[in-house]
């Protein structure tokens, strides 16, 4: 079983971005992933864990597959999950956001990992101060 980093946010069935607490209180039939397109599964709030939305590897599109940073989330983050796991064993990734510079588009953005001009993270680098 694959698990994939979880979603605080989404584009709701008027494709309209909306965050998880939101769907719980006005709940649309489906929701996609803001980056790669799509169709994400919503899960409300129980006990004590937030409302989320989750990627599954069925519902994918090509580039979710390829380049979405919820799928494939940084190298160091699934290294520290892996770690994490052996005291927490539910624990999932989070994705960090930074700012970062495209080289492909000469894009500048933060967030994700992921230039919404080229449709990939895969040009990017994390842009540091000096």
């Amino acid at each position: 079983m694959t698990i994939y980093a979880k979603s605080f946010i989404a584009l709701d069935g008027n494709q309209r971005l909306t965050g998880a607490t939101t769907a719980q209180l006005y709940p649309y039939a489906h929701y996609t992933c803001h980056l790669c397109g799509s169709a994400l599964v919503f899960h409300p709030e129980w006990g004590t864990n937030c409302p989320w939305f989750e990627h599954t590897w069925e519902n994918l599109t090509e580039n979710g597959r390829h380049h979405c940073p919820y799928v494939h989330p940084e190298p160091k983050e699934a290294r520290r999950i892996r770690m994490l796991r052996r005291y927490v064993p539910d624990v999932l990734p989070i994705v960090r956001k930074a700012d970062w510079h495209c080289s492909e588009c000469g894009s500048e953005y933060h967030g994700e990992r992921y230039c919404m001009s080229c449709r990939t993270g895969d040009h990017s680098v994390e842009v540091t101060a000096n």
